[in-house]
């Protein structure tokens, strides 16, 4: 039996290495050591997206009622 393909792509959360803005709200600054959700798209030598954590939760709670909502279709 094969293995379950991921929804989610290449995401992480990890400390910024230096001084960076959110990919979403040019206005954040997430300073060295703040925690930031890091998203990569698929494929070899793609670049990585930021985004600071107020920006990052409200993506999150955006993706979270897209699952409940395909899990509903599927129920």
């Amino acid at each position: 039996m094969s293995a379950h393909k991921s929804l989610l792509l290449r995401v992480e959360v990890r400390q910024a290495g230096k001084l960076c803005r959110c990919k979403h709200n040019r206005k954040h600054a997430i300073v060295k050591g703040e925690l930031r959700l890091v998203i990569k798209d698929p494929g070899p030598g793609t670049p990585e997206y930021g985004y600071c954590p107020a920006c990052a939760t409200g993506m999150i709670a955006q993706a979270e009622a897209k699952l409940a909502q395909l899990r509903a279709e599927l129920a």
